[in-house]
Order: C-alpha cells, then sequence, then structure tokens
C-alpha cells in the first residue's frame, strides 16, 4: 500500500508555501490560504487512493512550476 508519510506530506506542504513566496502575479496570501484550504480538506480524505491522488496532484504542481505561475 505505501501511501506517504506524515513527515513527506508535511515537506509537501511546506515546499508548496516556500514556492509561494516568489510568486510575482498573484496574491501571495490567496496562495497560501488556498494551500492551506487544499490540505485541510484532503484531511478528511479515508480512501488510500484519494489521498495518494492528492498528493501526487501537489507534487505535480510544484513540480511544473506552480501550475505555470513561476
Amino acid at each position: 500500500m505505501g501511501g506517504w508519510s506524515r513527515s513527506a506530506v508535511l515537506q509537501l506542504y511546506r515546499a508548496l508555501l516556500r514556492a509561494g513566496q516568489h510568486l510575482q502575479y498573484t496574491d501571495r496570501d490567496y496562495y497560501r490560504r488556498t494551500v492551506s484550504r487544499e490540505f485541510r480538506c484532503c484531511q478528511t480524505f479515508s480512501a488510500p487512493a484519494e489521498r495518494e491522488d492528492a498528493l501526487k496532484r501537489g507534487q505535480f504542481f510544484l513540480n511544473s512550476g506552480l501550475g505555470g505561475l513561476v
């Protein structure tokens, strides 16, 4: 089943917040609130597949330059 550890999830969260500090074309506070809201929403996921998909989506967003925002 693999899955992500708590520390890996927190690492992704912190990395997304750090990457948002360099935003120029969008509001940094809005970005921070959106990331926080998404992670809180994903806390309620009970199925491992849902959690895995959400974390992969977050990792892709980070690796793709925040979806083109940077």
